[in-house]
């Protein structure tokens, strides 16, 4: 039997988005008899039990009813539900709020003190008797988070409440997920209590009460009061920036770490809500340890023809694109355009070198919606696009990614996979030296400038500006335990900043997302070296045999490895103008034969680990190329040839 036969002529039509009553979809409850699956019996049942905020140790059960009554959840891991807990009603809606036509209450029951990575068996209980029962028993049931491999769908643009919608929902709740993302458009049109209630739970429960769902809000949502009933109706992870509550959080799964971010706060109306958003975003990716990242919202950064002209998708490309990149986020799932398009793997939106790490960006808008369209010609930054209704399911297993995206239509009922993709973890790195960042010596001190070379040591990065990241290119650098600031990353070079106050042997530790290597390094008080290029003019023109110095002339030497300064600075802080921090040791500036002591020498403002010796030429020096050094505590640095022009007469 064609599991869509009752199905047929259900629902909408493209976008015809007519006010339905909240329980229009009957046809809906008989198509997933037709899949096997239980109806919920009519009486008060609003929305079914749905599983939120899932966590290793933690879940929460929500749950509406008509009734204000006394409630529970009943669990346990052998099925005896020996164990309960008091549910409370955290809101009643009236007709006139939700537009649904009778009040009703919503329940929710969290359960804390979970056992990581178990299986567990509940039932919703309300005024007594069970609430919404169904005759099979692992009909409620959940596992925790925990060690080894699992499994997530996604979908998006779903809720219209057509024909492709049931189709796509019917092969989904085959499915045996250990959760859900839904990277919104969630309830069209609008995203009303109303629209939640026909177009999202009435579709999905049977899945929502065994998978916890965690979504994020589309531009439709945001049609009724910035998205209230989507938060309303949701219980999302609680570690967002308190202001802005179920609008962005983060949680962790086995090895993946998942960023679930709401772009319609890119929007011009909301800057202040953007500014925290990002801030919270920078520093959930840079602490995040976990070796998978993948990041989830909806309008894509990405866009190939329906949304070109989309602010908010260029903000995404603009402002969230170039902070998961930095920090290594290796798949971004989007929405918006109701198609399917997969990316190579990019750095600033162009495809990396073969074998070089890059972020994949899935545009997964086909969960119901009316499609649109592709290009003819493949772009160059994609690997794959369909126009077709789908969703993903995802698998992984330790440092293996398995993303199958599932095509679901009429000629397709029971699902038929049309791409495929393996992502693999990068392995660990491995150091082959530490050496000082402008003379590329092994000599290192305190506060210096160093390279850190090796093999699988970040992916290709560059700091966006101060302060210094202390992640960048998906890695960390340590000294002894302490973060350093990170300059510059790529596969096999890292450029950083050693502290101020470091010395003796010491470990350096680069961590990427695969694991660590270390080194022991040795910090000496001072090792001065000057950039190939640090000899200046006052107006910044590198001295050179077409540029000489002048006798009486100031130059400016740009070097590192001076050591302490009369002052304390935070790791990636900037070293400021006021006041100047001067180097603590005295230094001299060797030019041939004459040693002059320099007008300046310590941090060179706007910059980290740069030091800057402002010295006057001789006026007494001869026309020639001159070898010139700085010492610090008897110290040479390495030498530069500078050419002496002829004093003026």
């Amino acid at each position: 039997m064609n599991l869509l036969q009752p199905c047929r002529g259900l629902g909408s039509r493209g976008h015809s988005f007519a006010r339905r009553p909240i329980f229009r979809p009957l046809g809906v409850v008989l198509c997933l008899l037709a899949a096997g699956l239980q109806s919920l019996p009519a009486a008060t049942v609003v929305n079914a039990p749905y599983l939120q905020n899932l966590g290793a140790d933690h879940v929460t059960v929500v749950w509406a009813a008509k009734e204000n009554q006394a409630a529970s959840v009943q669990y346990s891991t052998d099925g005896s539900f020996s164990k309960s807990v008091a549910a409370r009603v955290v809101r009643t809606f009236s007709s006139s709020e939700t537009d649904i036509g009778f009040t009703f209450s919503q329940y929710r029951a969290d359960l804390t003190g979970l056992a990581p990575g178990t299986a567990y068996s509940y039932r919703v209980i309300v005024g007594g008797q069970p609430f919404a029962p169904v005759s099979d028993t692992t009909a409620y049931r959940f596992s925790t988070p925990g060690p080894g491999p699992f499994s997530f769908l996604v979908y998006g643009d779903s809720g219209d409440g057509s024909n492709r919608q049931i189709a796509v929902a019917l092969q989904m709740v085959k499915e045996q997920p250990n959760f859900v993302l839904h990277v919104g458009d969630i309830a069209y049109q609008s995203g009303t209590f109303a629209e939640f209630s026909s177009n999202y739970f009435a579709y999905y429960f049977t899945l929502m009460r065994r998978a916890g769902f965690f979504p994020v809000a589309g531009n439709h949502e945001y049609y009724t009061q910035d998205s209230a009933p989507y938060l309303a109706l949701s219980v999302l992870p609680d570690n967002g920036v308190p202001e802005d509550p179920g609008r962005y959080y983060s949680f962790d799964w086995g090895n993946v770490h998942f960023v679930g971010l709401d772009a319609n706060l890119l929007d011009a109306p909301f800057p202040l809500a953007q500014a925290r958003m990002l801030a919270w975003m920078e520093n959930d990716l840079a602490t995040s340890q976990a070796p998978w990242k993948i990041a989830f919202w909806h309008q894509t950064p990405y866009p190939l023809e329906h949304h070109l002209d989309d602010p908010i998708d260029t903000a995404a490309r603009n402002l969230l694109v170039p902070i998961l990149e930095r920090h290594g986020v290796q798949l971004v799932l989007t929405g918006h355009e109701h198609n399917y398009t997969r990316s190579k793997a990019l750095r600033a939106g162009v495809p990396v070198a073969q074998g070089a790490a890059g972020t994949v960006y899935i545009t997964t808008g086909g969960g119901g919606g009316e499609l649109h369209p592709v290009l003819d010609t493949l772009p160059a930054f994609l690997e794959y696009q369909a126009s077709v209704n789908h969703y993903l399911r995802i698998e992984v297993a330790g440092p293996v990614l398995t993303i199958h995206s599932i095509q679901v239509d009429s000629v397709n009922p029971n699902g038929k996979e049309f791409d495929h993709l393996v992502i693999t973890l990068p392995r660990p790195p491995v150091l082959s030296g530490v050496v000082n960042g402008a003379s590329f010596l092994p000599s290192l001190a305190t506060g210096e400038l160093v390279s850190i070379f090796g093999q699988s040591l970040a992916t290709d990065s560059q700091a966006p500006g101060f302060p210094l990241p202390l992640s960048l290119g998906g890695s960390t650098v340590t000294l002894n335990g302490t973060p350093m600031a990170i300059t510059f990353s790529s596969p096999a070079q890292i450029n950083a900043a050693l502290p101020l106050d470091a010395v003796g042997t010491s470990t350096l530790r680069v961590t990427n997302s695969a694991g660590f290597a270390e080194a022991q390094v040795s910090i000496n008080d001072s090792a001065p070296a000057i950039f190939a290029t640090g000899i200046t003019h006052a107006g910044g023109a590198a001295v050179s045999a077409a540029a000489p110095a002048a006798p009486g002339e100031t130059l400016t030497i740009y070097m590192t490895g001076l050591g302490q300064v009369d002052g304390k600075l935070a790791a990636g802080q900037a070293a400021p103008s006021t006041p100047l921090l001067h180097v603590l040791a005295p230094v001299l500036v060797q030019i041939g034969t004459a040693q002059v002591s320099p007008d300046f020498a310590g941090l060179a403002p706007g910059f980290v680990g740069l030091y800057q010796v402002n010295v006057a030429v001789p006026q007494d020096l001869a026309a020639k190329t001159y070898p010139l050094q700085v010492m610090v505590k008897g110290n040479l640095s390495n030498s530069l040839n500078i050419p002496v022009q002829p004093r003026n007469p």
